[in-house]
C-alpha cells in the first residue's frame, strides 16, 4: 500500500509576477475585527483551495475574523504551490463579497428578450424558484428529454467532475462552452493517451514552442512556472514560434509566423529530417509507431488536395496490419516479432498490389512541401526552418540512453511542444497536430526522459491497444473520439452535438445556435425546451460571434441559470438562481494531472486530491449547484439512477487500492435524497478512513508520490513494443469511409457544406490547403488573434468582474485592454498611438478599442487579449471595457474544422479610425 504519510514542505515561498502588487497574502478591510469593541475577535486560519484556474490544486489558508474571510494566502503545506499563489488566487476574496453577486433567486417578468433589455427582476423564495424549475423539466422529460439542454463553462476541474445529471435525465445534450476550442487534445490523446503533452522540464535541452506559451498564463503558482524557469536557467533552449512575442519567446529565440500557417512549417521540418538530414530514430519508428505498416499506394484528389482514406494492407487469415520483415523478404503481420527488421521505407508488391511503408508514403507526401515553399506560406525565412529542424535533430542525440534509478532508458532532450488553442483554431488544426507529433516521432522522443510526456491518469498506467496494436485512449476519457471518432455513424443525429456529422468533435458549439433555429436542415427532430446553465456557461462571451446564439436564446421556451453573477446570460433566462461562491461551497477534485505542458520528478511523480470545506456561511441567499441537481434528480425520479453514476465511479482513483468511486460500505442511497457534503466526505472515507476530513484537516490538498522516478516514466511500465503510435493515422481515415457511406446510404447531404470540403480534412496522411481567411487580402490586410492572459483564463470564477483584479491588471499592464498593432502598418494607415479604432471583421462584424504600438506582434497581424468587452446591462462598469473579440468570428460552416468541429479563431479584418 502506498504511503500517505505528509512531506514536509518548503515554507515562506512567496507569490509570483504581479502577485507582489497585492503582497504575500491579499486582505480586506471592510470588515475590520476593531468595529466589534465589546468583544474578543474570534479570527482562525481555515484550509481551502484555490478556484480561480482550470486546475484547482493550489492549496490556500484563508484567515476567517468573526464569520468573515478577511485574508488569503498560499498553503506553505501544499504539496503542489507550496505556499506561492498568484494575482488570481490573491483577488479571490474580491468575489466573495462582491455587491454583483446573484443574491436571491429572481423571476423575468419581461418576457421580451435581448442584451439590452431590462428583464424586469423580481425576487422570489427559493420554494417558488425551484418549483417552477423542477416542474418546466418534469414537462421537458415527459415530452422529450433530450429537448433538455445543459451547459458549462471553461471553468475549474471541480466544478466540470460533478455528478452527472444528463445521463439520468435522458437528454444527450451536455454542452461545454469550450467545445470548439478543444481541439488542442487530438495530438496527445492520439499519440500518449493524455489530454496535453508535457516536455520533461528536468531533462529537456531543446524546446519548440509552436504557438504554444508556457510558465506564465495559468497555473502559475503551482509547478509551471518553476519549473520552466528552472529549466531555462539549467540552459534549455527555447524556440518560439508565434506571432506575438510572448514571454516565453522572451527566455528565448522569437520567431515571428503568420498566423493561422504553422502547419506549413511544421511539415517543413519533417521535410528536412526525411530528405535532407536523412537521420531518424529508426528503432523507436519500428517498434514504437505504424511507420512499417503497409499501405496501398492509391490516393484520390478532393478539392486540388492529395488524400489518403485507405485502410492498411492486412493478412487474410488474421485481418492484421501486415510489415515488410527484410529478414524474411516477405510481408507478414505487425505483431510477428518485435519489429527491429521491419522496413521503414520502400515500395513492395503484396496480394498483386503495389504497396508502400506508412513512413514512406509520409516522406513521399511532403517532397514538395520544402522550407522555401514554407516561406511563400508562413513568412518565416527557409534558413530558419532549415536550421530548427538541424537543431532538434542534434539535441535529440538519437541513439543516447540514460540511466534513471538502475534502469537504461532511451535519452531524447528535445521536442516539440504540441500547439494551443489559437494555433489549432482553424481547419487545419488536425493537421498541425499530426506535423508535430510526427517531428516528434521522427526524434523518437514520446514518453522517455528528456522528450514529449504524457502520463496523466495517476499511477495507473492505463495504456490499452486496439486490434492493430495502437495506442487507443482510455476509454473513461471524454475526449477520446478526438481520435477514434465514432464506431458508427447512426443518422439521423440525436444531439445538437451532429455526432454522425462529426464523428470527432467535443461539442460543435457555434453551429448549435444555428441548428436551434434550423433543425430540419441538420436532420433534428425536435427542438430545445429547457436550457439550464451552470458552471459559469455563456456562449455569448465564449464562442464566435454572438448574434446567432442571442437569436437561439430568444427561440428557447424556458431558460434558467445557476449563476454566481449577472452576465450576457442571465439576460435571457426565465429564472436566475443564486450560487454558492467557492469559499462558501464543498468541493473536491482527484487531479490526474498536476503540471500542464511542462513536467519536472517531483511534479510527475506527484498525485493528489483536493477537497474543500466552505471557509464561512453564505453571504446571500445562495446554494451549491451539486444540491441544487441532487434535489432535481429527486423529484424526477431519476435520484437511482444519478446514485448509481456517483457511487460506481465519483471522481476515480485515487489510491491503487481503494475503489474508483464510493466503497461500498459508504455507498450513497438511491432512495434518499442527500447532499453534496456527503458525497464529498464518502469519498474521502472510501480513500483515507476515519470520518474522511481529517486527511484533509490542515491542508486542503493532499498527496503521496510514485516510490522513483523511473516509475514516472511510460516507457517503464510499457517498454519497446508495448504500444504503438500513429504517424499514418487510420482512424481519420475511417471516419471519412463511414461518413461518406452514411450519407450514400441515407441519401442525404452533409449540412451546408461541400462533402468534398469535409473530408479531405480527414486524411491520414500529410496535408495542407489554404482555407478561406487564411491570409489577408487587399480589403481585408491582416489577421486578428487573440492571445490569452494571466488574469483571465476562463470565467466561472468571476475574473472579468473581480474588482481587485482589475485594479492588478491595470497596474500591470496599461495597454492590456488594448488593441495592438506594428508601428510600420499604423504609419501606412495614418493610425498613431492611443487612437480610438474601429476593427472590421470579414464575415461583417466590428468592434472598437484604443490602439497601442507594439514590436511583438507579426506585422501581419493586430492583436486582442483576454475577453474583454462584456455585452448587456446589470454588469460591473468595468466588465464592458476593450474589445469584444468574437464579434469577428464565423459562426457557420464556411471555415470551419470539419474533422473536430472547431471554429476559425483567427480571420482576416482591416482597422480604421473610430
Amino acid at each position: 500500500m502506498t504511503s500517505l504519510s505528509r512531506r514536509s514542505f518548503l515554507k515562506g515561498a512567496t507569490a509570483l509576477g504581479a502577485a507582489a502588487a497585492l503582497g504575500a497574502g491579499a486582505s480586506t478591510t471592510w470588515f475590520a475585527p476593531g468595529a466589534q469593541a465589546h468583544a474578543a475577535a474570534t479570527e482562525e486560519w481555515k484550509p481551502a483551495t484555490c478556484p480561480a484556474c482550470h486546475n484547482p490544486i493550489c492549496g490556500t489558508q484563508v484567515k476567517v475574523v468573526d464569520g468573515v474571510a478577511v485574508e488569503i494566502k498560499g498553503d506553505p503545506k501544499s504539496p503542489t504551490n507550496q505556499g506561492r499563489l498568484c494575482p488570481r488566487g490573491l483577488s479571490v476574496l474580491g468575489g466573495l463579497y462582491h455587491p454583483y453577486r446573484v443574491k436571491k433567486p429572481l423571476k423575468r417578468t419581461n418576457p421580451e428578450k435581448g442584451l439590452d433589455v431590462d428583464p424586469g427582476w423580481v425576487e422570489i423564495t427559493w420554494d417558488e424558484a425551484m418549483e417552477i424549475t423542477t416542474q418546466k423539466l418534469k414537462e421537458c422529460m415527459e415530452k422529450d428529454p433530450r429537448g433538455l439542454f445543459t451547459q458549462t463553462g471553461f471553468g475549474n476541474e471541480d466544478s466540470f467532475k460533478r455528478l452527472i445529471f444528463e445521463g439520468p435525465f435522458g437528454t444527450p445534450n451536455g454542452l461545454t462552452t469550450s467545445g470548439p476550442l478543444c481541439a488542442d487534445h487530438f495530438g496527445p490523446m492520439a499519440t500518449k493517451g493524455t489530454k496535453v503533452d508535457k516536455c520533461d522540464m528536468e531533462r529537456c535541452d531543446y524546446l519548440l514552442l509552436m504557438g504554444r506559451s508556457i510558465g506564465d498564463e495559468w497555473g502559475l503558482a503551482h509547478q509551471n512556472t518553476k519549473e520552466y524557469v528552472d529549466a531555462v536557467a539549467r540552459g534549455m533552449k527555447v524556440v518560439c514560434v508565434n506571432p506575438r512575442k510572448t514571454n516565453s519567446a522572451q527566455t528565448g529565440e522569437w520567431v515571428p509566423i503568420a498566423p493561422g500557417t504553422d502547419v506549413a512549417m511544421c511539415w517543413a521540418i519533417v521535410n528536412v529530417m526525411l530528405h535532407e538530414i536523412g537521420r531518424c530514430d529508426e528503432h523507436f519508428l519500428k517498434v514504437r509507431t505504424n511507420s512499417s505498416y503497409l499501405v496501398e499506394d492509391a490516393y484520390e484528389t478532393l478539392k486540388g488536395t492529395k488524400v489518403c482514406f485507405q485502410d492498411y494492407v492486412r493478412d487474410p487469415a488474421t485481418g492484421k496490419p501486415l510489415v515488410w520483415d527484410q529478414a524474411a523478404n516477405a510481408a507478414v503481420p505487425f505483431d510477428t516479432s518485435v519489429g527491429d527488421t521491419y522496413a521503414l521505407f520502400g515500395e513492395y508488391e503484396v496480394q498483386g498490389k503495389r504497396v508502400k511503408t506508412c513512413l514512406q508514403l509520409i516522406k513521399d507526401y511532403v517532397v514538395d512541401m520544402t522550407p522555401e515553399w514554407a516561406e511563400e506560406v508562413t513568412t518565416v525565412p527557409a534558413t530558419t526552418t532549415r536550421r530548427i529542424a538541424q537543431e532538434l535533430v542534434d539535441y535529440a542525440r538519437i541513439g543516447s540512453t540514460i540511466e534513471i534509478d538502475g534502469e537504461t532508458f532511451p535519452f531524447r532532450p528535445a521536442m516539440a511542444l504540441a500547439p494551443g488553442r489559437g494555433a489549432n483554431s482553424n481547419p487545419l488544426n488536425v493537421e498541425l497536430f499530426k506535423a508535430i507529433e510526427v517531428v516528434n516521432e521522427l526524434l523518437g522522443n514520446i514518453d522517455v526522459p528528456g522528450g514529449s510526456l504524457g502520463l496523466e491518469h495517476g499511477d495507473l498506467h492505463v495504456m490499452k491497444t486496439d486490434a492493430d496494436g495502437l495506442l487507443v485512449p482510455p476509454a473513461s476519457d471524454n475526449f477520446k473520439n478526438q481520435v477514434l471518432g465514432q464506431e458508427k455513424l447512426s443518422f439521423p443525429p440525436q444531439s445538437y452535438k451532429l455526432e454522425c456529422f462529426y464523428p470527432h468533435e467535443l461539442h460543435v458549439m457555434q453551429l448549435v445556435w444555428r441548428a436551434t433555429v434550423d433543425p430540419e436542415s441538420y436532420y433534428l427532430d425536435y427542438k430545445p425546451e429547457v436550457y439550464m446553465v451552470l458552471g459559469g456557461g455563456n456562449p455569448l462571451r465564449s464562442n464566435s460571434n454572438p448574434e446567432p446564439v442571442v437569436e437561439a436564446l430568444k427561440q428557447i421556451p424556458f431558460t434558467f441559470t445557476i449563476s454566481l453573477w449577472m452576465d450576457e446570460l442571465t439576460q435571457f433566462a426565465d429564472i436566475v438562481l443564486p450560487e454558492h461562491h467557492a469559499l462558501e461551497r464543498y468541493a473536491l477534485w482527484n487531479a490526474t494531472w498536476i503540471s500542464n505542458k511542462g513536467t519536472s520528478d517531483y511534479s510527475r511523480r506527484l498525485r493528489i486530491i483536493e477537497a474543500r470545506k466552505p471557509v464561512v456561511e453564505p453571504v446571500f441567499d445562495t446554494r451549491q449547484q451539486e444540491d441544487l441537481l441532487i434535489q432535481y434528480a429527486h423529484a424526477l425520479g431519476i435520484l437511482p439512477k444519478m446514485t448509481g453514476i456517483a457511487n460506481k465511479g465519483f471522481q476515480g482513483k485515487f489510491l491503487p487500492d481503494k475503489p474508483g468511486g464510493i466503497a461500498e460500505e459508504f455507498a450513497l442511497s438511491p432512495k434518499e435524497p442527500y447532499t453534496y457534503a456527503d458525497v464529498v466526505e464518502r469519498k474521502l472515507k472510501t480513500q483515507f478512513g476515519g470520518d474522511g476530513w481529517d486527511a484533509v484537516s490542515e491542508c486542503a490538498v493532499v498527496g503521496y508520490e510514485l516510490p522513483d522516478v523511473k516509475s514516472s516514466y511510460i516507457w517503464h511500465w510499457h517498454p519497446e513494443n508495448a504500444y504503438r503510435i500513429p504517424v499514418y493515422f487510420s482512424y481519420n481515415a475511417r471516419s471519412a469511409r463511414m461518413l461518406r457511406e452514411m450519407l450514400a446510404e441515407n441519401n442525404i447531404e452533409f449540412p451546408h457544406a461541400d462533402i468534398d470540403e469535409v473530408l479531405r480534412q480527414y486524411s491520414a496522411a500529410p496535408l495542407f490547403f489554404e482555407f478561406e481567411g487564411m491570409h489577408p487580402t487587399e480589403e481585408f490586410p491582416f489577421k486578428v488573434l487573440q492571445f490569452k492572459t494571466h488574469f483571465q483564463v476562463n470565467d466561472s470564477s468571476g475574473l472579468s468582474y473581480n474588482h481587485w483584479l482589475h485594479d492588478v491588471e491595470e497596474h500591470f499592464d496599461p495597454n492590456l485592454k488594448k488593441v495592438l498593432l506594428a508601428p510600420a502598418r499604423a504609419a501606412e494607415l495614418g493610425l498613431a498611438e492611443g487612437d480610438e479604432v474601429v476593427i472590421e471583421s470579414m464575415y461583417g462584424g466590428k468592434t472598437s478599442g484604443v490602439l497601442h504600438l507594439s514590436e511583438m506582434i507579426h506585422p501581419s497581424t493586430l492583436a486582442i487579449s483576454g475577453k474583454w468587452g462584456a455585452k448587456g446591462a446589470g454588469l460591473v462598469d468595468f466588465a464592458h471595457e476593450g474589445p469584444h473579440y468574437n464579434t469577428l468570428l464565423n459562426d457557420d460552416e464556411r471555415d470551419i474544422g470539419f474533422m473536430m468541429g472547431n471554429l476559425n479563431n483567427s480571420v482576416a479584418v482591416k482597422v480604421y479610425k473610430a
